[in-house]
């Protein structure tokens, strides 16, 4: 997908260069090393968008499908991310072969 009107100026991230409605689609395929519960969630100028916040029990080594789509307004020069949270501290691991994308798309 082209990168019009965004820029990549924070690893792993996305900034929007214009304000507007943004359609938000995000995937990542993780497990983690102890059995805990992790927590993925799309973020905005660092603040999680609440109805993308997935949390999951996991067993060790077993692997959990977080993706979504979400609407929002986004203002010029918000930054867009995908955090991953635990409650004990552990080791997550990303799926093989596309393990996480995200991408944000200008709708009006």
């Amino acid at each position: 997908m082209p990168n019009l009107n965004t820029t990549y100026t924070t690893a792993n991230s996305i900034t929007v260069g214009s304000a507007g409605t943004y359609e938000i689609n995000y995937y990542s395929n993780l497990s983690a090393a102890l059995a805990t519960t992790l927590t993925m969630a799309v973020r905005i100028n660092g603040t999680n968008i609440p109805s993308t916040v997935i949390s999951r029990t996991l067993s060790v080594g077993v692997g959990s499908i977080y993706s979504g789509s979400v609407i929002v307004n986004l203002a010029a020069n918000d930054v867009v991310d995908m955090a991953v949270s635990a409650l004990l501290a552990v080791g997550v691991t990303l799926g093989s072969g596309v393990n996480a994308t995200l991408s944000v798309k200008k709708i009006n």
